[in-house]
């Protein structure tokens, strides 16, 4: 079965975003920090699921649920088109299984869903059995790198003719235990934001355009060198826990890479972790104004950047 509305240059054929901003980019604030107003956490409601089947999921999985069905409106698609094994799921989050962790260790220890070692299968595993996927999967949870690391696997998935598709799912919560995401020891600047994003990608020859870096603080500037097309015009959107740091390093580059455009992500989204770089990505596809984005993100001393190729969206 084939979609009503197909693209013929496109990477990213439908996605959906949902912030404890609202829904979809236009939510998304000039000023995270302002517009939290002291708050330090942003929560998302709770979809209330229409399936019996999810009575009892947790609520990261009906967020992730309700978000792939918002990218497969997105996308002008039908669920059955998930199914069987050309579809694959790559899923990211820091914090999305915190909760069934916190909840473990101080409260129900009976329930099996809230088992350490299963907790962070519970999301994928309720998204495949939902839409009857069967290809292949990957749960990417490396902290706020995890986004970039899950496109950089969706595109390698995609490149070798593993699948199709790829079903790119983020979901990241806070609000289950909020007293241990806000403490003075976590360096993450406020507000936290829960989020929950889908993006549906597809093969395309621009996939070999994708690039992928890993190394530490002193790597960076190299990293963007051997990525950065300099015969392509290129935003880099910076992807980082704190905006300080976000601000930091786009000073520095205004410095030695002055041509290019710096995007501080968590400035307009507040801190999404994993989400954070999928978010940078679907704000550059919406501005339209360049031909890569370059995606960079840290997590403690590692740092992860990934070139995306921006195909416009057109209509056949």
């Amino acid at each position: 079965m084939t979609c009503p509305a197909v693209t013929t240059r496109v990477l990213v054929r439908g996605s959906s975003l949902t912030t404890g901003w609202g829904f979809g980019l236009p939510c998304l604030p000039l000023n995270a920090h302002r517009a939290a107003a002291g708050r330090p956490v942003i929560p998302i409601p709770t979809p209330t699921p229409v399936a019996e089947r999810l009575r009892r999921a947790t609520r990261e999985c009906v967020l992730a649920i309700t978000a792939v069905e918002q990218a497969l409106n997105a996308a002008t698609c039908l669920q059955s088109e998930l199914a069987g094994p050309r579809t694959a799921l790559v899923y990211a989050s820091a914090s999305a299984y915190a909760a069934a962790n916190w909840t473990f260790l101080h409260a129900d220890r009976s329930s099996a869903v809230y088992f350490p070692y299963t907790a962070p299968s519970a999301v994928p595993g309720e998204v495949t059995i939902q839409f009857n996927m069967i290809g292949p999967y990957l749960s990417l949870l490396s902290g706020a790198n995890a986004g970039i690391e899950a496109l950089w696997q969706a595109a390698t998935l995609l490149a070798h003719d593993q699948c199709d598709r790829a079903l790119l799912l983020g979901v990241e919560t806070f609000m289950e235990c909020a007293d241990l995401f806000t403490a003075s020891r976590w360096l993450l600047s406020r507000p936290l934001v829960e989020t929950a994003v889908c993006l549906i990608l597809e093969r395309h020859p621009a996939l070999a355009a994708v690039g992928y870096q890993a190394g530490r603080r002193g790597d960076v500037p190299d990293m963007i060198d051997v990525l950065l097309d300099r015969q392509a015009a290129t935003t880099i959107a910076l992807c980082l826990p704190t905006i300080r740091d976000g601000h930091r390093l786009a000073q520095q580059l205004r410095v030695f890479r002055p041509h290019v455009r710096s995007l501080v992500v968590s400035e307009r989204t507040g801190t999404c972790l994993a989400s954070t770089s999928l978010i940078g990505l679907l704000l550059a596809l919406a501005t339209g104004k360049d031909e890569h984005v370059l995606l960079v993100s840290c997590w403690g001393e590692a740092w992860s950047v990934l070139r995306w190729p921006l195909i416009e969206r057109v209509a056949r």
